[in-house]
């Protein structure tokens, strides 16, 4: 047992013997500073850029330039205002529609039979309301001539109300009927572009709640939303004339300022325009990214004077 002992003692001597000289030998970690520690590495020098945000010119530029993006002028989701099986679609996506030109149509069968069994129920309340009528003349001229009681005189006159009353729910009804007709034949509320189709021929779709159909927009101006710094108030104003560039196309348009946001985006401290760009040949697409460049002279002319 005691050489045992002595045998890890000196095992433990020597492993502390080596660790000593890899430390002190060519291993050995350098300082990390003071004499001997490796020099620091030599960072680029930077430009600094002068900033000369007081000056007019460097006040302009903040506030001249910007990136958009085109929205369409109006957009609308022509859905069902019938429920039933599609049974004729008109038009495909990319198709121009005039505004009132037929889309697509419901199933219109039960409609129409409700719209005849109203009209039968009108024609019969008008017949029971002319045989009132008569009565209730031959009754009053009794009356007049004080051969009809009191009594009898009420009760012919309520008889006609009630003929009236009769009539005019009937003609409700003929009147909620054509419109159940009409309602199966789906026409466009503007014109513009079907860029959207939801429904096949044959599908089910349902007016409660309403199934969305097409997707129509007006294409032939184009909204040219934009944001500028909060610090662009003071400088820009309806009217203000901007050059447009649509980098993906290679077209520039000229516009000008129509809306400015009545509020500050609080978040980003910017303020949204508006532009409308005139697109009635087609060129421009929704979505399209632009750069706007306000016009010099405007900002000049907006400016406040010191």
């Amino acid at each position: 047992m005691l050489t045992r002992i002595s045998y890890l003692v000196l095992a433990a001597a020597a492993a502390i013997a080596g660790c000593n000289k890899e430390t002190d030998g060519q291993h050995a970690l350098p300082p990390a500073t003071g004499p001997g520690s490796p020099p620091l590495p030599v960072l680029p020098q930077l430009a600094k850029q002068a900033r000369n945000v007081g000056s007019a010119g460097s006040a302009v530029a903040s506030v001249r330039r910007s990136t958009g993006t085109l929205l369409p002028h109006a957009e609308v989701a022509v859905v069902a205002r019938a429920s039933g099986v599609v049974v004729a679609m008109a038009v495909d996506v990319g198709a121009r529609v005039k505004k009132g030109q037929v889309l697509f149509r419901v199933d219109e069968q039960a409609a129409a039979l409700r719209l005849a069994q109203a009209q039968t129920q009108l024609a019969a309340a008008e017949q029971q309301r002319r045989s009132t009528d008569v009565e209730y003349q031959r009754t009053k001229r009794l009356f007049d001539q004080q051969a009809a009681s009191p009594q009898q005189w009420d009760q012919i006159s309520a008889q006609l109300e009630a003929a009236k009353v009769g009539v005019a729910q009937a003609q409700n009804g003929v009147a909620l009927a054509q419109k159940a007709v009409a309602d199966a034949t789906a026409r466009a509320p503007i014109e513009g572009i079907v860029v959207s189709r939801r429904v096949a021929l044959g599908d089910y779709v349902s007016d409660v709640p309403p199934t969305q159909v097409l997707v129509l927009q007006d294409q032939a101006t184009l909204d040219l939303k934009f944001r500028l710094p909060e610090r662009a108030l003071a400088s820009v104003s309806p009217g203000d004339a901007l050059a447009v560039s649509l980098p993906a196309l290679g077209i520039s348009r000229k516009a000008n300022v129509s809306v400015i946001a009545p509020s500050v985006d609080a978040r980003t401290r910017t303020i949204e325009l508006t532009a409308v760009l005139d697109n009635r040949d087609g060129a421009l697409r929704p979505g399209l990214m632009a750069d706007v460049e306000l016009d010099e002279a405007s900002i000049t002319a907006s400016s406040p004077t010191p």
